[in-house]
């Protein structure tokens, strides 16, 4: 094992690189997730990005590795201490959204719309920012009316299908 972790929570963990790591095992990789990386302890080891030059991890300080990019560790001396939060870019669906997508289920399915989004809030407590940011999109786009519900029947569905007035909601307060 290059590390030994110890989970802190569900999406953060601290991590210990030791200074008899092999460094022919920090190998190239990616992430599933986006990571916000803080460098509790560090004596010359090194942070790469995918056609990047390595910068040198300093103390104190805070990276990003977003998801699916390229990057290693280069090996310094002494231990590697690091807490890894992979729950920053990350966000809790509400009951009353997820209730809200469910009482419609039928008549979405039905519609044919997509349900891709739809699928994601009832499968998942949380859900990437993308996501929200998704959802504000199509709702900034599709002129919600006084009434808060868009104008045409398509686009009416598709809002339910992302929470209604409480998932429209949920998305603004969330991105402020």
């Amino acid at each position: 094992m290059i590390y030994k972790q110890k989970n802190i929570s569900n999406h953060k963990f601290r991590r210990v690189f030791t200074e008899n790591v092999d460094s022919e095992e920090l190998i190239w990789h990616r992430d599933t997730s986006d990571r916000k990386v803080f460098v509790e302890s560090s004596d010359g080891w090194m942070l790469q990005m995918d056609e990047e030059l390595p910068q040198v991890l300093q103390e104190g300080q805070t990276y990003i590795i977003p998801k699916m990019v390229y990057h290693r560790v280069i090996k310094g001396t002494g231990d590697l201490k690091i807490t890894v939060d992979e729950g920053f870019n990350k966000f809790r669906v509400p009951k009353v959204v997820r209730e809200s997508v469910k009482k419609n289920l039928y008549r979405i399915k039905k519609s044919g719309v997509n349900m891709r989004i739809a699928t994601t809030l009832l499968e998942n407590q949380y859900v990437s920012r993308e996501i929200l940011e998704e959802i504000k999109s199509f709702c900034d786009k599709s002129y919600i009316t006084e009434s808060r519900n868009p104008k045409d029947e398509k686009e009416n569905i598709t809002y339910l299908s992302y929470g209604g007035i409480k998932g429209y909601e949920w998305v603004i307060h969330s991105l402020l």
